[in-house]
């Protein structure tokens, strides 16, 4: 019995000495592997620095950008724009070009009529434009019947029964049932203006500030007169007032203020096809009417002409006396300066 406990103590003791070496060969091999890990990790730390420090590096080198140059960056270039919007450069300058032709061509804004007033006056009227679009604050009348041209305000209106009355003259004897009338013999003028919102329903002007042109043949094709066969301006001013204007029993008087002769129109030295002859002077008559009862003292300009040494073209512009002060009186000097024979 005691050698069997002897045996088993000693196969321990053998046991045990055998597992021991390897149990403290262990140990040693652990603290190896830690060394190599805290090693390692060590390693990592310094390696991190140098990453960053290089990231560090990387940021500095990029170039710095303002604001502008991010924007510029930002925004698309003008082409792809353009192919967004799916149209060129040729369209862009048609549609421009469109656009300001129908501008000019509807006076839009008064740009055309600016861009008129701005040329000289005489490249305007040889255009004609000026009978289509106002140059400033006035517009032209042109007469190829007759060969006459005259400016009048922009605002002013083209008086409807003077058109009317004209036609009726032209077709009245056309109508045998209509009874004839007394007037119609009556001198009609060729045509005649004035300001807006004096005009009853049938176009009839109800205002005594108005303009007219008066067209009257004297002779034949064959005639041959001139301004001088009605005598002086100071002649011709008094057989106008005296016979026309203010006859006796008339209730009127009528003052002579002025009376000339001036050069207008053709002349040899603007038309080649024009010859030195009395169709390019005229006479300016400025004289004062007063009515009496029948209506407020008028004053008026008168120029005569002859035409084709066969017809008596008169244009006269009259407004009331009182109105004939600062921009007003300039304003209706300016229709009466104006007028002119053109041929």
């Amino acid at each position: 019995m005691f050698c069997k406990s002897l045996f088993l103590l000693a196969s321990l003791a053998c046991v045990q000495g055998f597992s021991t070496p390897s149990l403290l060969g262990a140990r040693p091999q652990q603290q190896q592997q830690s060394l190599m890990s805290s090693f390692m990790s060590k390693e990592q730390n310094t390696e991190e620095p140098s990453t960053t420090s290089s990231h560090e590096a990387e940021i500095n080198q990029t170039p710095v950008r303002t604001p502008q140059q991010q924007q510029q960056q930002q925004q698309p270039s003008p082409e792809l724009m353009m192919r967004a919007l799916n149209t060129s450069p040729r369209r862009i300058f048609l549609s421009t070009l469109a656009s300001t032709g129908i501008a000019l061509s509807a006076n839009f804004f008064g740009i055309t009529s600016n861009l008129l007033n701005a040329i000289p006056e005489e490249v305007v009227e040889s255009t004609g434009l000026d009978q289509l679009y106002p140059r400033g604050d006035f517009k032209r009348y042109r007469s190829a019947t007759y060969g006459y041209s005259v400016v009048v305000p922009k605002e002013w209106v083209q008086d409807t029964a003077v058109e009317l009355a004209k036609i009726q003259r032209r077709s009245g004897n056309l109508d045998y049932g209509m009874q004839k009338k007394s007037n119609v013999g009556a001198s009609i003028p060729d045509v005649a203006y004035g300001p807006p919102g004096y005009f009853t329903e049938k176009g009839i002007s109800q205002s005594d500030t108005n303009l007219s042109i008066l067209a009257t043949e004297l002779g034949g094709t064959g005639s041959n007169i001139s301004l001088k066969a009605l005598g002086s301006p100071q002649e011709c001013a008094e057989k106008l007032l005296r016979l026309s204007l203010t006859p006796e029993g008339s209730g009127k008087v009528g003052t002579l203020l002025a009376a000339g002769e001036e050069i207008r129109g053709a002349s040899t030295s603007e038309s080649t096809n024009a010859s030195p002859s009395a169709s390019s002077n005229v006479y300016t008559l400025e004289y004062r009417v007063d009515r009496g009862e029948k209506g407020v003292p008028l004053r008026a300009i008168s120029v005569i002409s002859i035409q084709d040494k066969n017809t008596l073209i008169t244009m006269t512009v009259v407004a009331p006396a009182k109105d004939w002060t600062g921009d007003y009186e300039m304003q209706l000097r300016k229709m009466a300066e104006s007028f002119k024979l053109t041929r």
